[in-house]
């Protein structure tokens, strides 16, 4: 026996009671087992005296109690583990057991013939997985892992047999609804004909709200939607409509909120439509700033009509410059822009360009600039190089505004972008802005998209700082410009 480990049986063993002694040295801790099962085991898998079986188990293959061979086990429902915690799995209780047969083989007892027989080169008997040599861990883990499966596969059967049983107890579809098994299962009823849909909608439409926020239920509730006729899916709505707060927090939800996308999928009758719309409308700058809720809005932009969606495209022009600096905000305005016809998107612009200044050297508004840009209006082009003049380089030498600088450089008139170039050109200290970090860009971008004498212009502005351009690294890619043409 390896050091450390010392066993001592007391010379009484009886069949009657506990053993008269036993003593057990782990690691420098003693633990003295006495006659009365007082003691604690915090090493090797001892159990909790206030957890131990008072009397003794008999381990299968007893033939008389005259052999000695039972093993003491404990029936409470926490056992202590190898590190001195309470037990983190269900499994068998049994904590130790005594040799049942000579050699080097014990057996590890639980209750209900539950055993399971392992060897032990040095002969020693715990339960302890921490201690366990690499080789045998190894061979517990298969063992485990088989008789798992072997056990998941026995229940599933029983456990479909209980829902298919269960399915028409009324309040049971609801808790099944919850449990991952049973959404699956009762998703798969929808499949056998339209009587389960009824039996499962009724017994899941007064929980509505707070099935569409669990992480198995929602999907549920999605599928349901699918199959479900337009008398339940009007019924789905007057219960997540009829207190406006309702909806709100289900569409922030991240689980909600597909379920409300997936809602607005499928509205087809504009009654529906007017009632979701008027439960969303309170709360819209809430919904646009918030991670999920932003979604169930691009949402209806992408579903709805023109008519129906004109309360948001009125609140985004209302308030325009506070969606487009907001992270989710800018995402929503830019779907409003594409979304928007006539007067409201004319609206929506206008209020873009009134800000256009202040907005390019946002980290988020420019996006919103650039997206008007790339539009490609005639007039709104022509508000916006107003906006800009005369402020170019300022905006050119900003890591945000320059990506601003170079999208105008790419669709702007020829008038306009002259105007960038001989702002940029006629700044003093010229070969600064060649060597600054952004405005460099910018004028590389000028090289690209300039033609004739503008282009000769920004070239001969170039040309006397060339000992600049070999020697800086922002420079370089100006200078492949110059020599490519």
């Amino acid at each position: 026996m390896a050091a450390g480990y010392r066993f001592a049986l007391g010379p009484d063993v009886g069949l009657g009671g506990h053993p008269s002694g036993l003593e057990v040295n782990m690691n420098g801790f003693m633990y003295n087992r006495t006659a009365n099962g007082t003691g604690i085991g915090w090493g090797q898998g001892l159990v909790h005296p206030a957890h131990a079986h008072p009397e003794p188990f008999m381990l299968p293959g007893q033939a008389a109690p005259e052999q000695h061979n039972w093993g003491f086990v404990g029936t409470g429902p926490i056992a202590l583990d190898p590190r001195g915690g309470a037990g983190r799995s269900p499994k068998l209780h049994c904590e130790y057991g005594v040799p049942v047969h000579t050699g080097n083989r014990y057996m590890k007892g639980g209750m209900n013939n539950q055993m399971e027989a392992f060897r032990r080169e040095d002969g020693q008997n715990f339960d302890g997985k921490k201690n366990m040599p690499v080789l045998y861990r190894a061979k517990d883990r298969r063992f485990q892992q088989h008789a798992n499966n072997n056990r998941a596969l026995e229940l599933e059967s029983p456990r479909m047999l209980r829902y298919e049983n269960m399915v028409g107890v009324k309040g049971y579809i609801y808790f099944m609804a919850k449990d991952q098994n049973g959404c699956r299962f009762l998703q798969q009823k929808f499949e056998e004909g339209k009587q389960h849909v009824d039996v499962i909608f009724e017994g899941i439409i007064d929980h509505m709200a707070e099935l569409m926020i669990n992480s198995f239920a929602n999907y549920l509730i999605q599928k349901l939607l699918d199959v479900c006729d337009e008398d339940q899916r009007l019924r789905i709505i007057a219960v997540l409509t009829e207190d406006p707060v309702k909806l709100l927090r289900i569409s922030v939800n991240s689980h909600g909120t597909r379920a409300v996308q997936k809602l607005i999928e499928t509205l087809k009758v504009r009654k529906q439509i007017v009632l979701i719309i008027s439960a969303l409308q309170p709360g819209f700058m809430h919904l646009v700033n918030d991670l999920n809720g932003n979604h169930v809005i691009q949402k209806c932009l992408s579903n709805f009509g023109a008519e129906e969606n004109k309360f948001i495209f009125e609140a985004a022009a209302t308030h325009c410059f506070e969606m487009a600096i907001h992270r989710h905000g800018c995402c929503v305005l830019q779907k409003c822009i594409t979304s928007a016809r006539g007067e409201y998107q004319a609206k929506l612009i206008v209020e873009v360009c009134a800000h256009a200044f202040q907005l390019a050297q946002d980290p988020f508004g420019n996006y919103v600039v650039q997206y008007v840009l790339d539009q490609k209006i005639p007039s709104a082009n022509a508000h916006l190089a107003s906006q800009f003049e005369g402020s170019y380089v300022y905006l050119s030498k900003q890591k945000v505004s320059s990506n601003v600088v170079e999208k105008c450089l790419k669709v702007f008139s020829d008038e306009d972008k002259a105007a960038i170039v001989f702002d940029l050109i006629s700044v003093p200290h010229f070969e600064q802005l060649l060597q600054d970090p952004f405005a460099n860009y910018v004028i590389h971008t000028a090289l690209v998209n300039s033609r004739g004498h503008l282009h000769n212009a920004l070239v001969e502005a170039i040309r006397p700082h060339e000992e600049a351009l070999r020697t800086s690294p922002c420079c370089k890619r100006i200078s492949r410009a110059i020599s490519r043409r």
